[in-house]
This record gives C-alpha cells, structure tokens and sequence, in this order.
C-alpha cells in the first residue's frame, strides 16, 4: 500500500499510499491532530509489485484489521516474507527505498506522521527525548487496534468525527506510538493525578460557553495548563470518564433541559447543544436515553 512505480501502475488511477483506486472497497481518510489516518479494504488485493523511493514524509504505521494478508519485502541484498495476522502492525521510514510484493486480500487502517509532528508529540507525552519511530513488522499490538478501530467505527452507518473525539484519539495514539515504537525513554506519566475543583470548575465554564461549538483537547488542557497526554489521563482518573464522551454527557443534558422546558424545535435544539444536525441529535439522545427525543419530551409533557 505504497507509491507504485510507473512500470507498474500501468493505466490504473492509484491513490497517495499506491493503492488501486478501482480495487478499494473502503477507503476512508480522517485528518487527526499531527497526523493522518486511512482506512484501507480491498477483497481482491492488489497485483502485482509496489515501490515507494525514499522521500522526507516521515513514517507510515500499518495496523492489519484482519488476518491472512502476506507481503514478500524487497531490501539491498534480500527479501523476506511478512505475514500479517489480526491487529498485526509495521512501522516504516519513508526516507528508505521501499518494494514489495503484496499477496491476497487487506484491510489495513494507516497512519501517517511527519517529522515535525513526531517531535510535538514526544513533547505532549513528555518523551522529548524520542526523534525517531523503531522499525517494526508483524508485530501484535491490540491496544493501537482498538484505537484505531474505534476511530472508524460507525453506528448504523454514522461515523462520529467531531472535533474532540477525533483529537483525543490522535493524542492517545501519538502518545502510544511514541512510548512504544520511539527510539528514546520519557518520563513516565505519574499517576493518581486528579484535576483540582478549580480546574473543573474552568472546564465546566468552558464546555458551557461553547457547548455549541467545537472543542479540542488542547482547548481544555490550556484551561489546566496541562499537556495535553497529562491532562487526558488526569480528566479520566477525575471524571470517570474520556472528554469526549463527558462532553456528550453535558450535550445531553442541556438538551433535556430545552426539551423539558423550552418550546424550542428540535432541530434549533440540536444547533444550541452542538450537535451536526437533528439526526445526529436524535441518534446520540436515543443512545443515551433510551427514547428519542421527541418520545422523551412527550413522556415529560404528559
């Protein structure tokens, strides 16, 4: 899933990563804080060959959603053969010459992170001492799967991209890869650290003055004068939960209170507590509810 080589590619259009345009039956691309994910599926695979030259875009991470995909990798002097099975992962420089032939089906989520980006993200795990991600191949590594995984993740064909889910995902997996797969040791992160009532008592100002508007990890660490790795693990261990889903806690709240004691439309209700539109409205209160909103607003009417 790299660059193809003009000899190859032939008269197929092919996508950043070398990919068959014609032969993807996913192909999803999610801009995150520092870095870019891509969710990559094709039934039949690709044929034939793919080569990337060395270019400065920093490193490629391949997680295997499934198992079963081989890849036979060409180096100077030899090649070897990978297997990937279920939550398998490689992590690749750019820099270096890249050739492989690729075998059978994928179904790939990747993640693209520039050198620059590597670096602000040490520095956010507080592991400033990390420049460079380890090579790997076919390692297991379940808890960037499920990461990743959930960052995809779709209910009944919704995926939820907001703007604080998304960014706290990318900085748990910023700090994970650098932790894990970095060339250097952080400081551990402490724990047991909570956020102080004066720094709750900030965020929940925060969160209500732009509770229909978008909100970033960043955002509410800045509030705490946190990093924002340091703030996601204190945020948790405090409010049992992740900011994301207390965010949505706080949405659904609101939205009671309209619903209950305003005359307010629901559409005008979704745009107040930040919701996309009404059918992501509708489909978030139902989840959380049990009803919708208009079966909630009827029960407490009558």
């Amino acid at each position: 899933m790299t660059n193809v080589s003009a000899a190859s590619a032939g008269a197929r259009p092919r996508d950043s990563l070398g990919c068959s345009l014609d032969q993807l039956d996913d192909d999803r691309t999610i801009e995150g804080r520092d870095m870019v994910f891509h969710r990559k599926r094709s039934t039949a695979g690709p044929p034939g060959q793919v080569t990337t030259p060395g270019n400065g875009r920093g490193y490629l991470i391949g997680l295997s959603l499934v198992g079963g995909h081989r890849r036979r990798v060409f180096g100077a002097h030899h090649s070897a053969t990978q297997e990937f099975g279920q939550n398998s992962i490689y992590v690749r420089n750019f820099a270096d010459d890249y050739k492989a032939d690729l075998k059978g089906s994928f179904d790939f989520t990747l993640l693209e992170i520039g050198h620059g980006a590597l670096e602000r993200i040490a520095d956010a795990a507080n592991a400033s001492g990390v420049s460079e991600l380890r090579p790997v191949s076919g390692s297991p590594d379940p808890v960037l799967g499920g990461m990743l995984g959930a960052l995809f993740a779709s209910v009944d064909g919704y995926t939820d991209r907001s703007a604080l889910f998304v960014d706290q995902l990318s900085v748990a997996i910023g700090v994970h890869m650098v932790r894990q797969y970095g060339n250097g040791r952080g400081e551990s992160l402490a724990g047991g650290r909570r956020l102080s009532q004066r720094c709750q008592a900030k965020i929940r100002d925060l969160v209500q003055a732009r509770l229909d508007g978008e909100l970033t990890v960043e955002d509410m660490a800045a509030t705490c004068n946190l990093s924002q790795a340091a703030f996601l693990r204190a945020f948790r261990e405090t409010m049992g939960s992740t900011p994301y889903r207390w965010l949505l806690q706080q949405r659904i709240e609101k939205a009671k209170d309209l619903l209950q004691f305003s005359p307010t439309s629901l559409s005008g209700i979704a745009v107040v507590c930040g919701f996309s539109d009404q059918s992501h409205f509708t489909r978030a209160f139902a989840q959380a509810a049990g009803a919708t909103p208009r079966q909630w607003r009827r029960s407490r009417q009558s």
